[in-house]
């Protein structure tokens, strides 16, 4: 046997007899009535965690910016098709896919300050449905909660469609699904602090019609419209 062999003999005799000190240590534990607690880290430094079902099903990512980009479907990890490099935490539903999370990013940019942060809540594999976040880019920020009504159609069913194909192909697969009358997603409500200082509470109908507007401008009077399916609107107040 080369030294190498002797090595991982010495090493496996090792293994075996630490876990059948282990297992002794925890059946006595157990007479005892003794909970033994885990391990305790003082510290500890990643790039990515994954918690997992019994079974291997992702369920939560945590992870930086690098793992943001890719989107956990249907058990496998795919590139997600428009989002933004940012930090944060993903969870997943019992089947594998992506269904809402937090992400963080921010930096000192070419036009000053930038800086965001979202709450999602996804419907069945779609966009979201919930968001609640803000972002900052210079002078500029705003602050939002948001309902969106999604289409019906699978975004994993769409990205399967477009793997391997060239870019004029994939453009019409896309077109295809976001082309239908019903293909987009519709905000039915946005309370939001917008840029210009004003805060706003929109309520839309199935179309993303505004119908009912709440405005409270930086300054000057508050405005109360009705608004009918044409876009004409008429003051409350």
């Amino acid at each position: 046997m080369s030294e190498l062999d002797d090595t991982l003999a010495a090493a496996r005799e090792a293994y075996s007899a630490a876990s059948k000190a282990l297992r002794l240590a925890e059946v006595a534990a157990g007479q005892a009535r003794v909970s033994p607690p885990g391990p305790v880290l003082e510290e500890l430094t990643v790039k990515r965690i994954n918690v997992v079902e019994d079974d291997g099903t992702l369920r939560i990512v945590i992870g930086n910016s690098t793992h943001g980009r890719t989107a956990p479907m249907r058990g496998r990890l795919v590139e997600h098709p428009g989002r933004n490099p940012s930090a944060g935490l993903l969870f997943v539903n019992d089947e594998g896919t992506e269904c809402g999370g937090l992400q963080y990013a921010g930096l000192r940019g070419s036009d000053g300050k930038e800086q965001m942060g979202y709450l999602t809540v996804d419907d069945y594999e779609q966009n979201e449905s919930l968001r609640l976040g803000m972002f900052q880019n210079g002078d500029a920020s705003q602050r939002f909660i948001e309902f969106t009504d999604q289409p019906a159609w699978s975004i994993v069913d769409l990205i399967e469609e477009t793997e391997g194909l060239d870019p004029a192909a994939t453009q019409a697969v896309y077109d295809s699904y976001f082309d239908d009358v019903d293909g987009r997603g519709r905000s039915r409500m946005r309370l939001a602090r917008e840029e210009d200082g004003s805060v706003r509470l929109l309520l839309r109908d199935r179309e993303g019609r505004d119908r009912l507007r709440f405005i409270v401008p930086a300054e000057g009077d508050p405005v109360v419209e009705a608004v009918d399916p044409d876009g004409n609107a008429r003051s409350l107040l």
